[in-house]
């Protein structure tokens, strides 16, 4: 445990985000605080110091968390990173959140804090249901965590809150499918924040899942009703009898200003149903703010401008990054899934590839008959007794334009109960609109149809 007079080192990843900001801005003066942003690092100031990190590389993850005792988890991975991306947010939630988890070990961290989503009642959305396997992570790391679930953040700057404005300010009306008579649950931000100061090194808050709510019945009518009241706009409100996410995505993205990519999940999860009833007694001390009304006011009292349309800035913006998700629960570690793919490839591939990891250099070699030069070449980095990770760096052939980035790896998750196959960092010699419609979607095929032989072996 820290001195008395030694100050708490935490580390906030998401720091250049909405909590984040928020949370750097009312920081205890007795914590030290190591900011994380994907981005271009900011000027250190007083106890704050800031850290570039890529939390989809380990290394980079383990760099950044050092000397650090409490962790504090804001991101998610909806926003792609790389110039292309194959996959879906909830695999690349997974390995960063892995990678994550794996870094706090490594560096001793004692207390996981994970801002996560509220566990609907019945149909869970993918993007909720992502929240879940994420949390499943932090749980199983062996660091005594902290897991904060919460519905919408009201705050100025919020997604959530500029979104609602920007409708109700832009449009005359707006039609209310039935996804707006769904239950929802609203915390101001000044409360969350709070929330998590109070969790750190607090050992009441270890160990524990807390819905982070404020215990107002609201439905998401209610909001824009409410909204439209306090922003003194009338507006026609027509309630249809449909449940289609579809036009509302397109529509709240325009009108919304906000990106597509980043609304999509977030109108699915509007058709589930959060859960009602008021914050449990640990933390109903700390929620001042009890009506979506009064957080309104307290917004709207605030000078600032409203936030702007978020564009992703991209950390690798000429290169490639595929994740596909394995059949979970397999027999096998990661080393044993990599022989297999080699030994499956000659065979998927009608032996016109052959797979060479026999060679005195230790390296794998592919090979296609009848060319001379390989077409990759990958250097082994297994990782560990219980082979949870195998890593393959890529150090040369003819589809790799760079033999010093890029990396293939499969990787088990949460004790094996989830299992990654990813390329990272890949830049490809093809010119990049022939990779994209070649090279691109056969590997895609390569690695889902790898995937179908893995569930009917297993």
């Amino acid at each position: 445990m820290n001195s008395p007079n030694e100050k708490i080192r935490v580390t906030i990843t998401g720091a250049s985000g909405f909590v984040g900001k928020h949370l750097l801005t009312g920081a205890p003066s007795e914590w030290h605080i190591n900011a994380l942003s994907r981005g271009s690092a900011q000027p250190n100031v007083e106890n704050i110091s800031w850290r570039q990190a890529d939390l989809f590389s380990l290394r980079s993850s383990s760099e950044a968390l050092k000397e650090t005792d409490v962790a504090v988890y804001l991101v998610h991975s909806m926003l792609p990173s790389t110039r292309l991306f194959q996959g879906n947010f909830a695999d690349a939630d997974l390995l960063i959140a892995d990678n994550f988890a794996r870094a706090c070990i490594k560096n001793k961290v004692k207390q996981i804090i994970y801002l996560g989503g509220l566990v609907p009642v019945g149909t869970v959305s993918k993007h909720l249901a992502s929240r879940q396997e994420v949390e499943d992570v932090f749980k199983d790391s062996g660091i005594p965590y902290t897991i904060l679930r919460a519905g919408m953040v009201a705050g100025q700057g919020g997604s959530s809150f500029e979104i609602l404005r920007n409708l109700v300010t832009n449009l005359p009306g707006m039609i209310l499918p039935k996804w707006t008579q769904a239950n929802t649950q609203v915390i101001y931000i000044d409360d969350l924040v709070r929330l998590i100061q109070t969790a750190v090194m607090n050992k009441d808050y270890f160990n524990k899942t807390i819905n982070a709510v404020n215990g107002e019945s609201l439905n998401y009518e209610n909001l824009i009703r409410i909204t439209c009241r306090i922003l003194k706009k009338r507006i026609l409100l027509l309630r249809v009898p449909i449940n289609s996410t579809k036009f509302s995505k397109l529509w709240v993205s325009i009108f919304g200003k906000t990106n597509y990519e980043l609304v999509s999940p977030l109108i699915d999860s509007l058709l589930c149903e959060l859960p009602q009833g008021p914050p449990s007694e640990l933390i109903a001390p700390l929620i001042h703010e009890r009506s979506f009304e009064g957080m309104l006011k307290r917004i709207l009292e605030i000078p600032g401008e409203q936030k702007k349309r978020y564009q992703a800035k991209l950390i690798h913006p000429n290169t490639v990054r595929s994740i596909q998700r394995l059949p979970s629960n397999l027999s096998m570690n990661c080393g044993e899934i990599a022989r297999e793919y080699e030994n499956w490839l000659s065979k998927a591939a009608l032996g016109l590839i052959k797979v060479d990891s026999t060679n005195e250099n230790g390296l794998v070699i592919f090979n296609f008959i009848g060319v001379k030069w390989p077409l990759l070449i990958l250097k082994p980095m297994l990782d560990g007794p219980d082979m949870q990770r195998a890593k393959f760096n890529i150090v040369g052939g003819l589809l790799s334009k760079r033999s010093d980035c890029g990396w293939l790896e499969f990787r088990q998750v949460a004790n094996r109960k989830f299992t990654l196959v990813s390329i990272n960092e890949f830049v490809p010699t093809l010119p990049w609109y022939v990779y994209r419609f070649t090279q691109a979607i056969l590997h895609k095929w390569t690695m889902t149809s790898f995937a179908k032989h893995l569930f009917l072996k297993r």
